[in-house]
Protein backbone atom coordinates (compact mmCIF):
# COMPACT_ATOMS: atom_id res chain seq x y z
CA UNK A 1 0.00 0.00 0.00
CA UNK A 2 2.52 2.32 0.56
CA UNK A 3 4.41 2.03 -3.14
CA UNK A 4 0.84 2.69 -4.08
CA UNK A 5 -0.05 6.02 -2.38
CA UNK A 6 3.93 7.21 -3.21
CA UNK A 7 2.74 6.60 -7.19
CA UNK A 8 -0.40 8.39 -6.45
CA UNK A 9 1.29 11.25 -4.27
CA UNK A 10 4.83 11.93 -5.39
CA UNK A 11 4.74 10.19 -9.04
CA UNK A 12 7.87 11.87 -8.96
CA UNK A 13 9.89 9.85 -6.35
CA UNK A 14 8.19 6.95 -7.06
CA UNK A 15 10.74 5.77 -9.99
CA UNK A 16 13.80 6.28 -7.75
CA UNK A 17 11.94 4.98 -4.65
CA UNK A 18 10.96 1.84 -7.20
CA UNK A 19 14.44 1.20 -7.98
CA UNK A 20 15.36 1.80 -4.49
CA UNK A 21 13.19 -0.65 -2.68
CA UNK A 22 14.23 -3.28 -5.85
CA UNK A 23 17.87 -2.92 -4.93
CA UNK A 24 17.10 -3.84 -1.43
CA UNK A 25 15.79 -6.93 -2.51
CA UNK A 26 17.88 -8.00 -4.64
CA UNK A 27 21.62 -7.12 -4.27
CA UNK A 28 23.92 -9.69 -3.57
CA UNK A 29 25.43 -9.61 -0.03
CA UNK A 30 28.39 -8.38 1.04
CA UNK A 31 31.22 -10.13 2.29
CA UNK A 32 29.61 -9.10 6.13
CA UNK A 33 26.47 -11.11 4.81
CA UNK A 34 26.59 -14.61 4.69
CA UNK A 35 23.73 -15.54 2.29
CA UNK A 36 20.82 -14.69 1.27
CA UNK A 37 18.72 -17.02 2.91
CA UNK A 38 15.08 -17.16 4.18
CA UNK A 39 14.47 -14.47 6.59
CA UNK A 40 18.39 -13.68 6.10
CA UNK A 41 19.24 -9.40 5.34
CA UNK A 42 19.22 -9.55 1.55
CA UNK A 43 21.92 -6.68 1.45
CA UNK A 44 24.70 -5.36 3.18
CA UNK A 45 24.59 -3.41 6.80
CA UNK A 46 26.86 -1.15 6.64
CA UNK A 47 27.13 2.49 4.59
CA UNK A 48 24.24 3.35 2.82
CA UNK A 49 23.35 0.14 2.17
CA UNK A 50 19.72 -0.85 3.34
CA UNK A 51 19.07 -4.37 4.97
CA UNK A 52 15.63 -6.59 3.47
CA UNK A 53 14.43 -9.97 4.88
CA UNK A 54 13.58 -12.45 2.47
CA UNK A 55 10.53 -14.88 3.59
CA UNK A 56 9.78 -18.50 1.74
CA UNK A 57 6.98 -16.47 -0.16
CA UNK A 58 9.69 -14.62 -1.48
CA UNK A 59 8.04 -11.35 -0.12
CA UNK A 60 10.42 -8.79 1.46
CA UNK A 61 10.66 -8.13 5.38
CA UNK A 62 11.22 -5.33 7.32
CA UNK A 63 14.27 -5.03 9.23
CA UNK A 64 14.16 -3.65 12.05
CA UNK A 65 17.71 -2.52 13.56
CA UNK A 66 17.52 -3.24 17.52
CA UNK A 67 21.08 -1.39 17.64
CA UNK A 68 19.54 1.84 15.64
CA UNK A 69 22.37 2.41 13.58
CA UNK A 70 20.45 1.18 10.13
CA UNK A 71 17.63 1.70 8.18
CA UNK A 72 15.86 -0.19 5.41
CA UNK A 73 13.28 1.50 3.16
CA UNK A 74 11.59 3.27 6.07
CA UNK A 75 12.45 4.97 9.53
CA UNK A 76 12.08 2.32 12.19
CA UNK A 77 12.32 2.20 16.07
CA UNK A 78 12.84 -1.15 17.75
CA UNK A 79 11.35 -1.86 20.97
CA UNK A 80 13.66 -4.48 22.42
CA UNK A 81 16.71 -2.71 23.24
CA UNK A 82 19.78 -4.06 21.71
CA UNK A 83 21.94 -6.60 24.06
CA UNK A 84 25.16 -6.99 22.42
CA UNK A 85 26.85 -10.09 21.55
CA UNK A 86 29.70 -10.57 23.90
CA UNK A 87 29.74 -13.10 27.39
CA UNK A 88 28.10 -11.84 30.34
CA UNK A 89 27.90 -12.96 33.94
CA UNK A 90 26.81 -16.82 34.19
CA UNK A 91 23.50 -18.09 35.49
CA UNK A 92 21.26 -20.98 35.47
CA UNK A 93 18.75 -21.51 32.58
CA UNK A 94 16.36 -21.93 35.14
CA UNK A 95 16.73 -18.48 36.91
CA UNK A 96 16.84 -16.69 33.63
CA UNK A 97 13.69 -18.25 32.99
CA UNK A 98 12.28 -17.02 35.87
CA UNK A 99 13.62 -13.84 35.98
CA UNK A 100 12.35 -13.35 32.48
CA UNK A 101 8.97 -14.30 33.03
CA UNK A 102 8.68 -12.05 36.63
CA UNK A 103 9.85 -8.58 34.55
CA UNK A 104 6.54 -9.01 32.83
CA UNK A 105 4.47 -10.22 35.49
CA UNK A 106 6.21 -7.17 37.83
CA UNK A 107 4.57 -4.72 35.20
CA UNK A 108 1.08 -5.17 37.25
CA UNK A 109 -0.74 -5.72 34.49
CA UNK A 110 -3.20 -8.61 32.89
CA UNK A 111 -0.41 -10.52 30.63
CA UNK A 112 -1.72 -11.62 27.16
CA UNK A 113 0.29 -14.98 26.17
CA UNK A 114 -0.33 -16.91 23.13
CA UNK A 115 -0.29 -20.81 24.30
CA UNK A 116 0.26 -23.56 21.59
CA UNK A 117 1.20 -26.27 23.88
CA UNK A 118 4.33 -26.78 22.08
CA UNK A 119 7.74 -27.08 23.37
CA UNK A 120 8.41 -23.21 24.11
CA UNK A 121 5.29 -22.37 25.28
CA UNK A 122 4.78 -25.10 27.59
CA UNK A 123 7.81 -24.10 29.39
CA UNK A 124 6.64 -20.42 29.56
CA UNK A 125 3.64 -21.27 30.90
CA UNK A 126 5.03 -23.12 33.72
CA UNK A 127 7.60 -20.71 34.68
CA UNK A 128 4.41 -18.36 35.41
CA UNK A 129 2.48 -21.36 36.96
CA UNK A 130 5.51 -22.15 39.46
CA UNK A 131 6.13 -18.51 40.24
CA UNK A 132 2.83 -18.39 41.56
CA UNK A 133 1.86 -15.75 38.55
CA UNK A 134 -0.92 -17.80 36.74
CA UNK A 135 -3.65 -15.45 38.06
CA UNK A 136 -2.11 -12.80 36.16
CA UNK A 137 -2.35 -14.64 32.90
CA UNK A 138 -4.97 -14.49 30.38
CA UNK A 139 -4.12 -17.35 28.02
CA UNK A 140 -5.13 -16.94 24.19
CA UNK A 141 -5.05 -20.28 21.94
CA UNK A 142 -6.18 -21.42 18.73
CA UNK A 143 -7.37 -24.58 17.16
CA UNK A 144 -6.27 -28.02 19.38
CA UNK A 145 -3.20 -27.44 21.92
CA UNK A 146 -0.66 -29.45 21.68
CA UNK A 147 -0.56 -30.54 24.85
CA UNK A 148 -4.24 -31.02 26.00
CA UNK A 149 -3.51 -32.75 28.57
CA UNK A 150 -1.66 -29.38 30.31
CA UNK A 151 -4.98 -27.54 29.22
CA UNK A 152 -6.87 -29.85 31.71
CA UNK A 153 -4.47 -29.98 34.56
CA UNK A 154 -2.95 -26.03 34.47
CA UNK A 155 -4.78 -23.74 32.71
CA UNK A 156 -8.68 -24.82 32.48
CA UNK A 157 -10.21 -23.94 35.71
CA UNK A 158 -7.03 -21.87 37.55
CA UNK A 159 -5.82 -19.32 34.44
CA UNK A 160 -8.24 -16.62 32.83
CA UNK A 161 -8.15 -18.26 29.08
CA UNK A 162 -9.64 -17.43 25.57
CA UNK A 163 -9.74 -20.42 23.22
CA UNK A 164 -10.57 -19.90 19.16
CA UNK A 165 -11.56 -23.61 18.14
CA UNK A 166 -12.17 -22.38 14.68
CA UNK A 167 -8.37 -22.14 14.58
CA UNK A 168 -8.15 -18.89 12.71
CA UNK A 169 -6.26 -16.48 12.69
CA UNK A 170 -8.69 -12.79 12.15
CA UNK A 171 -9.97 -13.91 15.40
CA UNK A 172 -6.95 -15.28 17.44
CA UNK A 173 -5.23 -12.29 16.59
CA UNK A 174 -7.80 -9.79 17.25
CA UNK A 175 -8.15 -11.58 21.08
CA UNK A 176 -5.52 -9.57 22.97
CA UNK A 177 -5.86 -6.13 24.47
CA UNK A 178 -2.45 -4.58 23.74
CA UNK A 179 -3.88 -1.38 25.22
CA UNK A 180 -4.40 -2.51 28.53
CA UNK A 181 -2.19 -5.74 28.80
CA UNK A 182 1.18 -7.20 28.10
CA UNK A 183 1.40 -8.37 25.53
CA UNK A 184 3.90 -11.48 24.96
CA UNK A 185 4.31 -14.59 22.68
CA UNK A 186 6.76 -17.37 22.11
CA UNK A 187 7.51 -16.41 18.61
CA UNK A 188 11.22 -15.45 19.00
CA UNK A 189 12.49 -18.82 20.77
CA UNK A 190 12.58 -20.56 17.21
CA UNK A 191 15.30 -18.34 15.83
CA UNK A 192 16.95 -18.07 18.87
CA UNK A 193 16.96 -21.49 19.74
CA UNK A 194 18.87 -22.36 16.14
CA UNK A 195 16.16 -22.31 13.95
CA UNK A 196 18.72 -21.19 11.15
CA UNK A 197 16.17 -20.29 8.05
CA UNK A 198 18.26 -21.96 5.21
CA UNK A 199 21.80 -21.72 6.31
CA UNK A 200 24.15 -24.01 5.60
CA UNK A 201 24.62 -26.40 8.74
CA UNK A 202 28.43 -27.16 6.64
CA UNK A 203 29.60 -23.41 7.35
CA UNK A 204 31.84 -22.55 10.05
CA UNK A 205 30.90 -22.18 13.58
CA UNK A 206 31.95 -18.37 13.58
CA UNK A 207 29.51 -18.44 10.16
CA UNK A 208 26.99 -19.47 12.15
CA UNK A 209 27.34 -17.34 15.43
CA UNK A 210 27.15 -14.33 12.52
CA UNK A 211 23.99 -15.32 11.21
CA UNK A 212 22.24 -16.12 14.32
CA UNK A 213 23.43 -12.61 15.73
CA UNK A 214 22.02 -10.72 12.52
CA UNK A 215 18.63 -12.75 12.98
CA UNK A 216 18.43 -11.82 16.46
CA UNK A 217 19.17 -8.11 15.63
CA UNK A 218 17.50 -7.15 12.80
CA UNK A 219 14.79 -9.94 12.71
CA UNK A 220 13.21 -10.67 16.07
CA UNK A 221 12.60 -7.19 17.42
CA UNK A 222 9.11 -7.53 16.12
CA UNK A 223 7.73 -11.10 15.58
CA UNK A 224 5.34 -11.24 18.58
CA UNK A 225 3.49 -7.73 16.73
CA UNK A 226 1.67 -10.38 13.99
CA UNK A 227 -0.03 -11.83 17.31
CA UNK A 228 -2.34 -8.72 17.43
CA UNK A 229 -2.89 -7.64 13.74
CA UNK A 230 -6.61 -8.13 13.76
CA UNK A 231 -6.53 -5.94 17.15
CA UNK A 232 -9.92 -3.88 16.57
CA UNK A 233 -8.87 -0.74 18.54
CA UNK A 234 -6.91 1.87 17.12
CA UNK A 235 -3.72 2.64 19.52
CA UNK A 236 -1.78 0.35 21.44
CA UNK A 237 0.52 0.96 24.14
CA UNK A 238 3.68 0.29 22.60
CA UNK A 239 5.17 -0.31 26.43
CA UNK A 240 2.95 -3.34 26.65
CA UNK A 241 5.62 -5.22 23.84
CA UNK A 242 7.44 -7.97 26.09
CA UNK A 243 8.77 -11.05 24.29
CA UNK A 244 9.73 -13.13 26.68
CA UNK A 245 12.62 -14.83 24.99
CA UNK A 246 14.31 -11.33 24.50
CA UNK A 247 13.89 -10.31 27.80
CA UNK A 248 17.75 -8.97 29.12
CA UNK A 249 17.93 -12.50 31.59
CA UNK A 250 17.25 -15.12 28.75
CA UNK A 251 18.78 -13.24 25.79
CA UNK A 252 22.47 -12.58 27.69
CA UNK A 253 21.82 -16.69 28.80
CA UNK A 254 21.74 -17.06 25.12
CA UNK A 255 24.51 -15.29 24.27
CA UNK A 256 26.61 -17.10 26.46
CA UNK A 257 25.41 -20.64 25.12
CA UNK A 258 25.73 -19.55 21.90
CA UNK A 259 29.88 -18.07 22.50
CA UNK A 260 30.19 -21.35 24.21
CA UNK A 261 29.34 -23.85 21.35
CA UNK A 262 26.20 -25.20 22.79
CA UNK A 263 23.74 -24.14 20.67
CA UNK A 264 22.41 -27.13 17.84
CA UNK A 265 20.74 -25.37 14.65
CA UNK A 266 18.07 -27.05 12.79
CA UNK A 267 16.18 -26.00 9.88
CA UNK A 268 12.56 -26.58 9.23
CA UNK A 269 12.89 -25.16 5.24
CA UNK A 270 15.64 -28.32 5.15
CA UNK A 271 14.50 -31.28 2.64
CA UNK A 272 14.02 -33.33 6.27
CA UNK A 273 11.41 -31.31 6.41
CA UNK A 274 9.35 -31.75 2.91
CA UNK A 275 6.20 -32.83 4.09
CA UNK A 276 2.97 -32.40 2.23
CA UNK A 277 1.07 -31.64 5.31
CA UNK A 278 3.40 -29.67 6.94
CA UNK A 279 3.30 -26.55 4.72
CA UNK A 280 -0.69 -27.04 4.10
CA UNK A 281 -1.17 -28.10 8.39
CA UNK A 282 1.80 -27.56 10.00
CA UNK A 283 1.87 -31.14 10.91
CA UNK A 284 4.71 -33.81 10.20
CA UNK A 285 5.13 -35.79 12.87
CA UNK A 286 7.25 -38.77 10.78
CA UNK A 287 8.87 -36.08 8.87
CA UNK A 288 13.04 -37.26 9.41
CA UNK A 289 13.35 -33.27 10.71
CA UNK A 290 11.60 -34.58 13.81
CA UNK A 291 14.21 -36.70 14.98
CA UNK A 292 17.42 -33.90 14.77
CA UNK A 293 15.14 -31.43 16.27
CA UNK A 294 14.56 -33.43 19.69
CA UNK A 295 18.43 -33.21 20.03
CA UNK A 296 17.69 -29.01 19.70
CA UNK A 297 16.33 -26.46 22.52
CA UNK A 298 17.59 -29.05 25.35
CA UNK A 299 17.99 -26.48 28.04
CA UNK A 300 13.98 -25.81 27.58
CA UNK A 301 13.50 -29.44 27.41
CA UNK A 302 14.96 -30.25 30.79
CA UNK A 303 13.67 -26.93 32.06
CA UNK A 304 10.51 -28.05 30.94
CA UNK A 305 11.31 -31.78 32.41
CA UNK A 306 12.28 -30.29 36.06
CA UNK A 307 8.47 -29.11 35.89
CA UNK A 308 5.94 -31.24 34.92
CA UNK A 309 8.81 -34.84 35.47
CA UNK A 310 6.25 -35.25 31.71
CA UNK A 311 9.09 -36.96 29.20
CA UNK A 312 7.13 -37.09 26.50
CA UNK A 313 6.41 -33.16 26.02
CA UNK A 314 9.60 -32.98 27.05
CA UNK A 315 11.61 -34.89 24.78
CA UNK A 316 9.16 -36.84 22.65
CA UNK A 317 6.74 -34.24 21.21
CA UNK A 318 6.47 -33.85 17.77
CA UNK A 319 7.33 -30.02 16.79
CA UNK A 320 4.24 -28.31 14.72
CA UNK A 321 4.22 -25.29 13.08
CA UNK A 322 1.84 -22.98 15.01
CA UNK A 323 1.36 -20.28 12.32
CA UNK A 324 0.34 -22.43 9.51
CA UNK A 325 -1.98 -24.74 11.92
CA UNK A 326 -3.95 -21.43 11.38
CA UNK A 327 -6.39 -20.18 8.58
CA UNK A 328 -4.83 -17.09 7.71
CA UNK A 329 -7.66 -17.24 4.33
CA UNK A 330 -9.11 -13.87 5.84
CA UNK A 331 -7.74 -10.22 5.95
CA UNK A 332 -6.83 -8.50 8.60
CA UNK A 333 -6.87 -5.09 9.68
CA UNK A 334 -3.31 -3.65 11.39
CA UNK A 335 -0.68 -2.90 8.19
CA UNK A 336 1.50 -0.99 11.02
CA UNK A 337 2.09 0.46 14.40
CA UNK A 338 3.57 3.80 14.88
CA UNK A 339 5.64 5.44 17.68
CA UNK A 340 3.34 6.94 19.11
CA UNK A 341 1.33 3.68 19.35
CA UNK A 342 -1.32 4.70 16.25
CA UNK A 343 -2.92 1.89 14.42
CA UNK A 344 -2.14 1.98 10.64
CA UNK A 345 -5.00 0.08 9.01
CA UNK A 346 -6.61 0.23 5.47
CA UNK A 347 -9.10 2.36 6.43
CA UNK A 348 -6.80 5.25 7.89
CA UNK A 349 -4.01 4.66 5.78
CA UNK A 350 -4.41 7.79 3.54
CA UNK A 351 -4.21 9.56 6.97
CA UNK A 352 -0.60 9.50 7.44
CA UNK A 353 2.04 11.35 5.98
CA UNK A 354 4.30 8.44 4.50
CA UNK A 355 6.93 10.78 3.31
CA UNK A 356 8.19 11.18 6.94
CA UNK A 357 8.35 7.04 7.25
CA UNK A 358 10.26 6.81 3.75
CA UNK A 359 14.53 7.19 4.37
CA UNK A 360 16.03 9.66 1.85
CA UNK A 361 12.08 11.17 1.10
CA UNK A 362 13.12 14.17 2.86
CA UNK A 363 16.40 14.96 0.68
CA UNK A 364 13.60 14.34 -1.90
CA UNK A 365 11.82 17.01 -0.93
CA UNK A 366 14.62 19.19 0.15
CA UNK A 367 15.11 19.35 -3.93
CA UNK A 368 11.23 19.46 -4.73
CA UNK A 369 9.06 20.77 -2.40
CA UNK A 370 6.53 21.72 -5.01
CA UNK A 371 5.90 17.56 -4.89
CA UNK A 372 4.98 17.56 -1.23
CA UNK A 373 1.86 18.52 0.37
CA UNK A 374 1.42 19.44 3.71
CA UNK A 375 1.71 16.51 6.43
CA UNK A 376 -1.64 15.35 7.40
CA UNK A 377 -1.35 13.82 10.64
CA UNK A 378 2.03 12.20 12.04
CA UNK A 379 5.92 12.95 11.90
CA UNK A 380 7.80 10.07 13.84
CA UNK A 381 8.41 6.55 13.15
CA UNK A 382 6.97 3.06 12.46
CA UNK A 383 7.27 0.93 15.45
CA UNK A 384 6.71 -2.32 13.24
CA UNK A 385 4.87 -3.60 10.18
CA UNK A 386 2.38 -6.55 11.42
CA UNK A 387 1.56 -7.50 7.82
CA UNK A 388 4.32 -7.37 5.79
CA UNK A 389 2.12 -7.70 2.39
Amino acid sequence: MVGSWVKKEHPHFYKEWSVLIEKDITRKPSPAILHEGRNQPASALGGKDRALFKHPSNKSYLAVDRAGEHETAFHTHSLVPWIPFVEYPRKSFSDCMFESVKLLADRGKTIDFFWSGGLDSNACLLAFNELGLHKQLHVIMGGVPESPELFEKVVKGRMDYSWDETSTASVVFGLAKPDEHVLSSCAEFDSLFGHNYGFDADETTAAAEQAWNIKRRYYNGKNSWRNIDNFSGDWVNIDNYMPISMQEPLEKWLCNHVIDENIIYWDITSADWDDEDWWKKGIAPNAPGQEHYRKCKMPLRDFLYMLTKDEYISYRQPKQASMLKLDLSESRRIIAITNDGDCVTIDNFHNFDWTKYIVNMSDAIALQPRLVQQPKLYQKGITSVTNDS
